[in-house]
């Protein structure tokens, strides 16, 4: 006699499989195709899947530098390795992708989707479903220039992607322009670019950095001095700009500043001010800009590169990419500084991020 396993049995044992596995799964027979499709099954799988990220590193050729904005031209073509390494080093999968155009990676805090920025259109591939799609095309920029932000509301369950563009026929004199596009689960194929009516009232550098339905940028012009507002914030309700005051009296213009989101927190990290410290500081009040020093880490002697990219926070410790082959993990409780076990693929990797599984879709349903 055929002995089967409880239902229950069945459902946890497909909640901790890849969605490669289960996608697969799904031709085997009615009752597994049901039971993966089933909401509530995408609802628990999803849950227990941010609740065990991945490591996906992505290896880009022809070598693709961090600038989007450099002078250095890069063919039109791009071959990406996708290679992804759970938090103990196993590795989970690895498959490559084939974009004709030159890419570069959009940061998220979200995780699932992967997200690439093109000479002119943008990118979205899913790698748990290796579903990969170019989206509807933006507006031209006059410049050439690519910047863009990209973010996740967990309200709306919807990704956010934002373009800055210049399309002015003066070339002296910018005028900076903003666009969004949002999508769901299943409407990336019929989602449109929305004009905003608001001017972006500065230049600005790096990424934008989603934080509570907002972004923001680092200004790109050079700060008089350090009072000077030194970020320029979007506010994706009220469809406006405005500019945000750096810590006072600690922005120093000729130091290596950036942007990143830290437990939900709008975060600027200093690299150099102090020779082998990284400070992060974090804005606790978006409406009065309150700023406060959350981390100051100490990496002489544990990093080589004293330059560490921080990237992103996970079950108390902070990410960290060396650039050189390396990732390590600042512990804010305890204070230290840990590599990651082993090196974690061969070679150097061009971009790293924190990745959840997904039955996220790109096609339109």
């Amino acid at each position: 006699m055929a002995h089967t396993l409880p239902d229950d049995v069945v459902l946890n044992i497909l909640l901790r499989l890849p969605v490669k596995s289960l996608c697969r799964f799904k031709s085997v027979s009615k009752h597994f195709l049901s039971a993966i499709s089933d909401p509530f099954f995408l609802r628990s799988h999803r849950h227990q899947s941010r609740q065990n990220p991945n490591l996906l590193f992505l290896k880009h050729s022809p070598p693709a530098s961090d600038n989007p904005n450099n002078s250095i031209h890069v063919p039109a073509h791009s071959t990406v390795e996708f290679l992804s390494r759970d938090t103990r080093g196993i590795p989970v999968d690895f498959f490559t992708l084939s974009i004709p155009d030159s890419v570069y990676l959009l940061p998220s805090s979200r995780g699932d989707v992967v997200f690439f920025a093109g000479e002119k259109v943008f990118y979205a591939c899913n790698p748990s479903t290796r579903e990969f799609t170019k989206l509807p095309p933006p507006s031209d920029c006059t410049s050439g220039e690519i910047n863009a932000g990209l973010g996740f509301n967990r309200d709306t369950k919807e990704y956010v992607l934002i373009h800055l563009f210049d399309n002015s026929l003066n070339h002296n004199y910018e005028i900076i322009r903003c666009e969004t596009l949002r999508f769901s689960d299943g409407e990336a194929g019929a989602c449109s670019w929305k004009g905003v009516d608001d001017i972006c009232p500065f230049p600005v550098r790096g990424w934008g950095v989603y934080v509570d339905n907002g972004f923001y940028w680092m200004i790109f012009d050079e700060y008089d001095h350090p009072e000077n507002e030194a970020i320029v914030s979007f506010d994706l309700e009220k469809e406006v700009f405005r500019t945000v005051a750096p810590p006072q009296g600690v922005l120093d213009p000729d130091a290596l500043w950036s942007l990143v989101e830290l437990r939900g927190f709008l975060c600027l990290v200093d690299h150099a001010t102090r020779p082998f410290v990284v400070d992060i500081w974090a804005m606790k009040d978006c409406e009065r800009h309150e700023w406060v020093k959350d981390y100051s880490i100490d990496v002489e002697g544990s990093i080589p590169s004293a330059i560490p990219l921080v990237l992103d926070y996970w079950d108390g410790e902070i990410l960290m990419d060396e650039k050189q082959g390396n990732v390590c993990c600042y512990d804010t409780k305890a204070k230290k500084i840990r590599r990651f076990g082993g090196k974690p693929i061969e070679g150097e990797w061009t971009w790293l991020c924190l990745y959840t599984e997904s039955f996220f879709s790109l096609a339109s349903t």
